[in-house]
């Protein structure tokens, strides 16, 4: 196994390389060959007048992972040049489209790398597309910690996180289940601009690594990465951002006579509420699921005072992608290249994912054995869970609760999700049937995506 190899160049070294390529020089440097399981040698091939500053500042070494199989963690710089002809060795900047979570974790960890790191934000702040809501990081989808994985993968440790260990998931017959875990099967993080968010850590921790960011203004035309979210609505939730007395609460409804085809949720933590609706299908009948919800939840948990911060709409993206880089040798990370759960819309952990691979790619250590395993199969899992999700019904969704409270919760996610041949075989039907055969509008990358309503 593959861990992550150490990125980060030397101060002395990082230094003289910005010095001896000031002109920003695009040339490609070869002569990396591999000598042995353990680790890269430096060919003796002549790298032009700046080989010891480059080979300097990219020290690198390729070690085993930690990782779980098929996500191996960024890290050792395979070649000098990336595909299609941006060269990280010889081309110390990088410019990045978007300040949302996959932008900023793809620069953050460029930064850390000792690259000269530039994010293109069109709004005025970054992480500006969420309010401060309570998301989920999901842990359940693989047995390693997702925070292992982060710091693994080059992430400082420290991620802003709660814990989640216990939920109450509610059936469309009134009935309540609660759910727990010994480990925690996720982790609350808050989103958007404001303080005490994951995007507001990322961005400072991006600064401090001597990353900037431009707020708004268009990113230019050629940068390295694209990390400007959803294409297209293939998802839409309503949700209300407060504040409250209420104590901490994780609710989750799941009533297709209320919310077809999605769920409701009331998160409420340390005095921070969110409340949502969220369908891939019927969306038209959002508002009314909205009302539908919130009274359900009011009769559980009785009547409480709150203050509305946001209240609006969100929307994600998904398309099962064939690469992250284009033809034109762009990387595509987060939702602009579709990555995303099909399931429930919890893709924060494979966004950060993508930004991680992406990376790598970009320094020339592209591992498309991590991208298949990492990415493209647990989607296409999504998809069948998704089409199992949707034919169950009332009755079906009810028994998927009771089981779920009848053991560790996190133990009922990972054999839910786990890869086998049955949820393949629904995943490969569910792809031919609902597959777009009317021109899909989610860009060059996209190998699969649902077929738009109507």
């Amino acid at each position: 196994m593959v861990t992550r190899s150490r990125l980060a160049p030397t101060a002395a070294g990082a230094g003289a390389c910005r010095a001896q390529l000031a002109n920003r020089s695009t040339t490609r440097a070869r002569g990396w060959r591999r000598q042995a399981p353990s680790g890269w040698r430096r060919t003796e091939r002549a790298l032009g007048g700046v080989r010891g500053a480059i080979a300097a500042a990219l020290e690198l070494r390729f070690e085993g992972s930690t990782l779980p199989a098929g996500v191996k963690a960024v890290g050792a710089v395979r070649s000098g040049a990336g595909r299609d002809g941006y060269n990280a060795r010889v081309h110390p900047a990088v410019a990045l489209a978007g300040g949302g979570l996959s932008g900023l974790s793809s620069a953050l960890l460029l930064a850390r790398a000792g690259f000269d790191v530039t994010v293109y934000e069109r709004k005025p702040v970054a992480g500006g597309r969420f309010a401060g809501g309570w998301q989920i990081l999901e842990n359940g989808s693989s047995p390693a910690d997702v925070l292992e994985e982060l710091a693994a993968a080059g992430f400082p440790r420290g991620v802003p996180v709660h814990p989640l260990h216990r939920a109450v998931l509610l059936d469309g017959f009134g009935r309540r289940f609660e759910v727990a875990s010994q480990r925690p099967f996720a982790y609350f993080v808050r989103r958007g601009a404001g303080e005490h968010t994951l995007d507001s850590w990322l961005l400072g921790l991006l600064e401090q690594a001597g990353g900037r960011v431009v707020r708004g203004v268009e990113p230019p035309t050629d940068v390295q990465v694209v990390a400007t979210g959803p294409r297209q609505a293939d998802g839409v939730a309503r949700e209300v951002v407060f504040t409250s007395r209420l104590a901490d609460t994780a609710l989750v409804l799941f009533d297709p006579a209320v919310t077809p085809t999605g769920y409701a949720y009331l998160f409420s933590l340390g005095g921070h509420g969110t409340f949502g609706v969220a369908q891939v299908r019927r969306t038209a009948s959002l508002r009314a699921a909205q009302k539908l919800a919130w009274r359900r939840f009011r009769d559980v948990l009785g009547e409480f005072p709150l203050e509305v911060v946001h209240e609006g709409g969100q929307y994600m993206n998904f398309s099962i992608p064939t690469a992250l880089q284009d033809g034109a040798g762009r990387w595509w990370v987060g939702e602009a290249a579709g990555v995303q759960d099909y399931l429930f819309g919890l893709g924060n952990r494979l966004a950060m994912r993508s930004a991680a691979l992406a990376v790598g790619g970009l320094l020339g250590q592209w591992d498309g054995a991590a991208f298949e395993n990492g990415l493209q199969r647990p989607m296409a899992t999504s998809v069948g869970l998704r089409c199992l999700f949707e034919a169950l019904g009332r009755r079906g969704l009810a028994a998927l609760c009771r089981a779920a409270a009848g053991g560790d919760f996190r133990d009922f996610l990972l054999r839910l999700q786990r890869p086998r041949l049955a949820t393949t075989l629904l995943a490969t039907v569910a792809r031919w049937v609902w597959r777009e055969r009317r021109g899909c509008r989610h860009g060059a990358l996209c190998q699969w995506c649902r077929r738009r309503e109507g």
